[in-house]
This record gives C-alpha cells, sequence and structure tokens, in this order.
C-alpha cells in the first residue's frame, strides 16, 4: 500500500488542493475522502479507466473531503458503468447524497470494511475530535503488507492509534498539521507532533493537511510529508 495524494492543503490552502489520498489494491482503487478538487484530480490521472472498482472513505462531510464525491458516483456510473462503493459510519453521508441528487442504486455504502468478507484491504474507521456539530472519523487501513491511520482532520491523534504505532502495529501515520494554532483550535498541530513523537519515530509520521506551505520545517524536524501527484 502506497498512498499517492491528489493534494496537501487544508481548506483555506486551495493553492495546495484539498488533502485526499489514493492507492491501487491489484486493479482496484481506493480513495481516502474526495473533495472539491479530488475528482478533477484524479480523472486527470487516468486511473478509472483502468481498474475494476472504486470505493471511497470519507472522513467527515466538510467540502473539502467530500465536495466531488457525486461528482465521482455519478461518472463511474453513467460513464464508466463501473461499481463505486462509500465507506463512511453514518448513514448521513447518504443523506448528504440524496440532496445532491444522487441516486442510492448508483453506488453501494458500508459502515466500514473489513477482512470477514475476503477483502484485500481493510478500513476502521475511529471516531475523532475535529468540530462540535459533526461526527468525524479517522481510518486504520490494512493490506496484507502494511497497516496506516489516515487522520481525516482531527484535533489530535487517538492515544490507541499512538500506542498501535509504538507497538509496531501502525507502520505510518497521516494526520492533520497545522503550523498556526488559535484558541479554538479544530485541527492537529504542528508543535503537539513534535511534542507526540521523538525523533527516532518521526520518520514514518506524515504532516498533510498543510494550513500553508511549510514542508522545509516539517522535513527538518525529522518528520515527512507527501509528494503530490501535481507540483505546487
Amino acid at each position: 500500500m502506497k498512498l499517492r495524494f491528489l493534494g496537501l492543503g487544508s481548506a483555506f490552502n486551495p493553492a495546495m488542493e484539498n488533502t485526499n489520498a489514493f492507492f491501487l489494491s491489484g486493479n482496484e482503487l481506493y480513495l481516502l475522502d474526495c473533495g472539491e478538487s479530488a475528482f478533477g484530480r484524479i480523472y486527470d490521472l487516468k486511473v478509472l479507466n483502468n481498474c475494476s472498482r472504486i470505493t471511497v472513505a470519507i472522513t467527515h462531510l466538510h467540502c473539502d473531503h467530500i465536495g466531488s464525491l457525486g461528482s465521482l458516483i455519478s461518472y463511474c456510473a453513467i460513464v464508466l458503468k463501473k461499481p463505486i462503493r462509500v465507506i463512511h459510519p453514518l448513514e448521513t453521508v447518504r443523506s448528504l447524497l440524496d440532496l445532491m441528487g444522487i441516486v442510492r442504486s448508483g453506488y453501494s455504502w458500508l459502515p466500514s470494511l473489513g477482512p470477514e468478507k475476503a477483502e484485500a484491504v481493510s478500513f476502521r474507521p475511529i471516531e475523532i475530535e475535529h468540530v462540535d456539530n459533526m461526527r468525524c472519523y479517522g481510518y486504520i487501513v490494512s493490506d496484507s503488507e502494511k497497516t496506516i491511520y489516515f487522520s481525516g482532520d482531527a484535533k489530535f491523534i487517538p492515544p490507541e492509534v499512538i500506542d498501535a504505532f509504538h507497538k509496531g502495529e501502525v507502520d505510518e501515520i497521516y494526520q492533520d498539521s497545522s503550523l498556526e494554532t488559535g484558541d479554538h483550535a479544530t485541527h492537529g498541530s504542528f508543535k503537539q507532533m513534535e511534542e507526540s513523537f521523538a525523533p527516532e519515530f518521526r520518520s514514518r509520521v506524515y504532516c498533510i493537511h498543510l494550513d500553508k506551505d511549510y514542508r522545509e520545517t516539517i522535513r527538518a524536524a525529522g518528520f515527512k510529508v507527501p509528494e503530490p501527484e501535481f507540483g505546487f
């Protein structure tokens, strides 16, 4: 499992586009979130044409994480005629798609995706704190070779994830990391990352969802930052 990123920005940093990622497993495509810029970018890469099925895991319903999901579903169902699955623990995602005019027969909804159905990849949602008016989730994603944690938007990394990381049960962490902090933070901070991980662990921790381009600072501290598929 190798995550490839369509963008690295926060909602208010459109210059770096939405922090949405994808990977391939065999001939199946898996996406982590599908924000406003995601469908156009995944379309440009032409990976939709060569896969047999598409699965999208949605962390929460803010626009930079779900904004073009309706277009992706419609394109897969109407143009490509390929099955597409949407993972989200709550049926609110279906209600939102209903309001977009996306018929439920055009996709399958799953609250999670586990190994019990002989799936090559599993997605286990973990509820996290982001905003008070919406339930939000990160995901533990596993295949036969690797297990990662992908935060979506989260004030902090859940203790169980950090514990699993230090035990070697989680190989990589991808965490929402803002350089600026405020009195009512809704995102994780880079300062928090420095406090949470000793230098010897930082090469397996990726800072994502950046509020500004501070990639040099991230790398200088020993953390990783993904290389986006499109240069910026």
